[in-house]
């Protein structure tokens, strides 16, 4: 038998298996200070969905974590990673975690993961309403956006309460394709021992190179990285406020609710969606997620700004969810967060202020000035 033409396969698994007996500190190491910067508005999956950048970005005091969902990732010139950026007196640079889909459940995994690592630390979490629907995290959403290096970091986290991690166990056993089921249901009754794990030691050393080879070679560039700002650095908050009220103005001709022209010809192309009849829900799973990610980041000790983000109201309205069905939920959200020892910046007294909602659901313009104003605040005011 001719032995050459095996010979890349055989090179191939010869190269997988040293791969997987190489000691993963070997790997980890990548992850540097300047992997952490590169990615500060990255929202890649290793940043959303990894452990090794946020550990690193946890451990320094140069960065703001804002934790969010899609408004992230709109290219909007009045994101507040690039109003901060350079800023004087700014003295963390806003550090960008979020995605669509990633709402309470998927934060709180997140967060509760870094654990350890969340005392005194200053960061802001922005709650969109629209999260709070009759059926809460999708199926789809908790495949796509939970991750089993982030549960394993999670139940490995000593200093977290047993009676969290019961409750996470709980929550994540609701999802049919949660893995390893065995461990979570001994998590969930109680009766975890100390030596098991979520995840085996192996399974969790290869999960760890392959993040840490994807972080440093990233298959995809900052949605928000193209963007040029229309603000100067030092802009005063007012000038900044004229400035996205005209941005907003111009960007919003085609219609008289305010939104986009863009994505207002996606509508009347019936390209999104209109019905929404299935948000703003009093019931929705969502609030007892949000009540799970409030009580970790008070056990942790993290100083957060919970920011509530307003709809638009016209649109709203125009579709047939009007006012009072809404302010129930804003009141709700508010409640849950205060009562659970969270201080907010509720916005949604903005609901039918123009040009603070840039589309149907996401803040954009004067929304994202009143939040980076609020932002500027926090960061730099002492608890």
């Amino acid at each position: 038998m001719k032995l050459k033409p095996f010979i890349p396969i055989i090179v191939s698994l010869l190269l997988f298996g040293v791969f997987l007996v190489i000691p993963a500190s070997w790997f980890t190491g990548l992850v540097n200070s300047k992997t952490v910067a590169t990615q500060r508005i990255a929202l890649t999956d290793q940043v959303l969905k990894g452990t090794l950048i946020q550990d690193k970005m946890y451990q320094s005091n140069a960065y703001y974590p804002i934790y969010g969902s899609s408004e992230l990732e709109k290219d909007d010139p009045f994101n507040p990673a690039l109003l901060l950026d350079g800023r004087k007196g700014v003295s963390k640079q806003p550090f960008l975690i979020g995605t669509g889909g990633s709402t309470d459940l998927v934060n709180a995994v997140e967060l509760g993961s870094q654990y350890g690592n969340l005392k005194g630390k200053k960061m802001a979490f922005i709650v969109s309403p629209q999260w709070f629907t009759k059926h809460g995290l999708t199926h789809d959403n908790f495949k796509a956006r939970i991750s089993k290096a982030q549960l394993n970091q999670l139940f490995n986290q000593k200093q977290l309460s047993p009676e969290l991690k019961q409750r996470y166990a709980k929550r994540l056993l609701q999802f049919k394709d949660v893995e390893n089921r065995p461990y979570l249901e001994k998590v969930a009754a109680g009766h975890i021992q100390k030596d098991q794990q979520y995840l085996s030691h192996f399974q969790d050393s290869q999960l760890k190179k392959i993040e840490a080879i994807k972080s440093v070679y990233p298959l995809r560039t900052s949605p928000v990285s193209h963007i040029d700002p229309v603000t100067q650095k030092n802009d005063s908050w007012q000038n900044m406020m004229s400035q996205a009220e005209s941005y907003g103005e111009a960007h919003t001709k085609t219609n008289q609710f305010g939104i986009r022209d863009e994505y207002w010809n996606l509508i009347k192309q019936k390209k999104r969606k209109i019905n929404r009849n299935y948000e703003f829900r009093q019931n929705s799973p969502e609030f007892d997620d949000l009540k799970l990610l409030v009580d970790t980041l008070r056990e942790g000790g993290a100083d957060v700004e919970y920011i509530i983000l307003p709809s638009n109201g016209k649109w709203y309205d125009h579709i047939g969810i009007h006012k009072e069905r809404r302010q129930k939920i804003y009141n709700k959200i508010d409640k849950t967060i205060v009562d659970n020892g969270g201080h907010t910046y509720n916005m949604t007294d903005k609901d039918y202020e123009p040009y603070v909602v840039s589309d149907a659901v996401h803040i954009g313009w004067k929304g994202w000035v009143y939040i980076t104003e609020r932002i500027d605040k926090h960061m730099n005011e002492k608890k």
